[in-house]
């Protein structure tokens, strides 16, 4: 089997990995599986930079959140919420 067939993904293929992965927490736990385990390279590059992107975006979004902490808008914010 060549490389190319083992790293054959078809598109129903990547539909159901897609869909399956928008599932909350579920969706998670099948992304990092997907991206550690198998023989497909393709798969796993993919989810890899899939779980970077996550962590990127957790990473941002905690230093705007402790920003809105320290400056007290995050006070302001919520002060106004409650009125």
């Amino acid at each position: 089997m060549s490389d190319t067939d083992r790293n054959y993904v078809s598109t129903w293929t990547w539909f159901w990995m897609l869909f399956v992965a928008a599932i909350p927490l579920v969706g998670l736990i099948m992304v990092i599986l997907w991206a550690f385990t198998g023989d497909n390279e393709l798969r796993k590059n993919y989810f890899r930079a899939r779980l970077l992107w996550t962590v990127i975006r957790m990473v941002l979004a905690a230093v705007v959140v402790t920003i809105c902490i320290m400056t007290g808008v995050a006070a302001a914010i919520l002060s106004n919420v409650h009125h």
